[in-house]
This record gives structure tokens, sequence and C-alpha cells, in this order.
């Protein structure tokens, strides 16, 4: 799984190239992920000329004869994305479109442990624990840090900033040796009832 170009992007990017006086040749499409960034600005992407090559860990594709440069961190959230180009009102802009299918993921939680300290956190406004009611898209677990990709019922959520401090106290009081607990907030899919696993729609009495 890799990172798209539709033909039109490849087109308006070739014209850029032009208006910049890019050369193509050594011209690559820097694609970066920002945790922080809205729906929209999910990922941030740049033209730039480079003549030293990619660093070690960044991985280097081509779609449609454009190199992509995508360093470690991002692409693991930008593989599957297809950019393409849109007009509004006149002006040209890309967008980026996900697979609907990056998550929720089966089995989010990389260790038992780690599942467990997740659902004694509990998002008061539904009742509901966050493992079971859907949001937590993602975990990893490196030497002494865990990684936890997640979302909240609405960006609007007033609980935000208690629920990551709860996530960040439970995984530090459950887990063996781990000394830091990184978050990552993420809005893409947006939360929907129907990441409400089967045991928390029973817990809420629905059927």
């Amino acid at each position: 799984m890799s990172i798209t170009l539709t033909p039109g992007a490849v087109a308006e990017m070739r014209r850029v190239m032009r208006e910049q006086g890019l050369d193509p040749a050594v011209t690559q499409l820097v694609v970066r992920y920002n945790p922080r960034g809205g729906p929209e600005q999910r990922f941030e992407i740049q033209l730039r000329e480079s003549r030293e090559g990619s660093g070690g860990d960044d991985a280097t594709l081509e779609s449609g004869g454009i190199q992509i440069c995508c360093d470690a961190k991002s692409y693991r959230f930008a593989k599957g994305i297809t950019i393409d180009v849109k007009e509004t009102n006149g002006q040209r802009s890309f967008a980026i479109m996900q697979p609907k299918s990056r998550w929720p993921l089966a089995k989010p939680c990389a260790a038992l442990w780690l599942e467990e300290a997740l659902r004694q956190v509990v998002d008061p406004e539904v009742g509901l624990n966050i493992v079971d009611l859907g949001l937590i898209y993602e975990t990893k677990i490196d030497a002494n840090q865990v990684v936890v990709i997640m979302t909240m019922t609405t960006p609007a959520c007033p609980m935000t900033d208690m629920i990551l401090t709860d996530v960040k106290s439970a995984v530090l009081a459950a887990g063996p040796n781990i000394a830091e607990v990184q978050i990552e907030l993420v809005w893409e899919p947006p939360w929907t009832r129907d990441m409400i696993s089967q045991r928390g729609r029973e817990e809420m009495g629905w059927k």
C-alpha cells in the first residue's frame, strides 16, 4: 500500500514545478502527517528540490513519475492515501483521500494489559469505557513507551482533556516499566455509533 497521485494531481504538480522553476529530475513531493491538524489539514504536502536524497528512515515512493518522500512516522498514517486536485471558485488545491478501512482496526490494543487499562477510562458523557465506545483506533508498545491513537465522539467534546489525562494515568499505572505515554488525537475516520462494540451495546441496553 503506497501513496497514489491521480492524473489530475500529477498534471497540477508539474504545472507548479514549471511556475516555480523547480527541476523535475530532483523535485520531490514531501508528505507529512500533522496530528494536530483538523480533518482537512491532516496531511501537509510540499514540492521541494532535493539533491541529497532522502533520510535513512524516510519512505521514497513514486506515482505518475513524481517522486514522493515521507518520513517514517508520517508514512504510518499516509499509507494508502490518494492525492487529487480540486477547484473551488477558480482556485486549485490538493485534496487528500484516505482509505475507508484504515480505522478502526480489528484489534486496536497491542497487549491485553493495555486493553484492560484503557477499559478503566470512561467517557462520562456516555457512561461507557473508551475501548468499547470505539475511541481507540490503534496502540503500539515500543520498549518503555506506549503510543495511543484515538479519537473523541466529537471534536467539540468538553471532556477531551480529562479523558486524555485519564488515559495516561491508567496506562502508566498498569504498564510494566512504561515511562511514557504518547497520545495522538485524530479525527479521521470520524467517530460514529457504529464503532461501539457489541459488548458496549449490551452494556447500554442496545440490541
